[in-house]
């Protein structure tokens, strides 16, 4: 069988805007909210800082309606350039997709009255684990297992909570709630962990740069330097992040392994641009949970493991392509 091929030019181009829109709409949109609570817990008027707050929603705004028009087409390119089970359950994924957006914007898309049945949901989100489990294995970067935990503990939150809503299983609920307990937890050992596994390839002057800014955001934040700056960093970033189980002591560590983490990705885009684009995607997008599971949130870690396998497939094609010309010029 011929193998599938497409112009890298046009995908790398593709990923990047994907991924400027994925930080986007993290500063713009799920932030538009913490930025607004510091300002009022010093008495601020919220009149007085009305235009960036105009400029963050539209931006924001944009930029998750964005995200929402180039997920479909990202999952079409992963089902053109792949085959066998991988583009099945891509396949699958797309069309579950379409199906949920479709009948969300026909309710309304400001509704909160959407409730898909919960068997859909479970499947849903069975074939995005399976997906996103299945193409890391495809690309070859077992360090990426280790940032998908905190994704896949969400992920168990919400199965086995709608398992219990929908068959009153006790058990279900014991293990949703451990799995949401466990999430505040493994996202500070998993920066630890892919920090370790990937410090002697990454650029040890993007990690300080970062790293030094964590530990003015963590001093900052444990010292309340701006009045309500504890607060919106305590309690609203959590939510935006998807991160439940927070305890009192967490968000300036939180906040310190989380820019470590950053610098090592930003790090690795010279030694291995795949698994820094995977990364930065993971880091930026997470599972949010909201009283109306959204599709985009939900595919974020999928489209992160997704944008590291394009950029795999294609180092992978170059390699093979110089080794074919290299024979024939022999």
């Amino acid at each position: 069988m011929e193998k599938r091929r497409f112009d890298f030019n046009l995908i790398s181009s593709f990923l990047i805007v994907y991924l400027i829109a994925e930080f986007l709409e993290l500063f713009f949109n799920r932030e538009f909210l913490v930025s607004v609570l510091p300002f009022g817990l010093a008495g601020i008027s919220i009149n007085t800082i009305e235009p960036a707050l105009r400029f963050m929603y539209i931006v924001g705004g944009s930029s998750y309606a964005l995200l929402l028009f180039l997920q479909p087409i990202l999952l079409g390119w992963g089902i053109y350039v792949t085959k066998g089970w991988v583009r099945a359950l891509l396949a699958s994924v797309l069309l579950s997709t379409l199906g949920a957006d479709l009948l969300h914007a026909y309710i309304g898309i400001n509704s909160t009255a959407l409730n898909l049945p919960y068997q859909f949901s479970m499947a849903y989100v069975l074939l995005i684990v399976a997906s996103s489990l299945y193409i890391v294995h495809l690309s070859g970067r077992r360090a990426f297992y280790v940032l998908l935990i905190p994704d896949l503990l969400a992920f168990s939150f919400l199965w086995f909570d709608w398992l219990s809503q929908g068959m009153g299983n006790d058990m279900a609920s014991i293990i949703s709630a451990y799995s949401g307990y466990l999430i505040a937890y493994s996202v500070m050992l998993v920066g630890i962990a892919f920090t370790a596994l990937e410090l002697k390839r990454t650029s040890f002057k993007t990690v300080s740069i970062l790293g030094s800014v964590g530990a003015f955001v963590a001093i900052a934040t444990l010292l309340n330097v701006i009045p309500g700056w504890g607060f919106a960093i305590g309690v609203a970033f959590p939510y935006i992040f998807g991160i439940l189980g927070i305890r009192d002591w967490m968000p300036p560590i939180i906040f310190l392994i989380a820019f470590i983490t950053l610098g090592v990705a930003l790090g690795l885009r010279k030694s291995d641009k795949a698994l820094s684009f995977g990364a930065l995607s993971i880091l930026a997008g997470t599972v949010i949970f909201d009283s109306v599971p959204l599709t985009t949130y939900m595919l974020a870690p999928l489209m992160a493991c997704l944008l590291m396998f394009l950029i795999s497939n294609h180092q992978r094609e170059k390699i093979e392509n110089k080794m074919e010309r290299n024979v024939s010029a022999q």
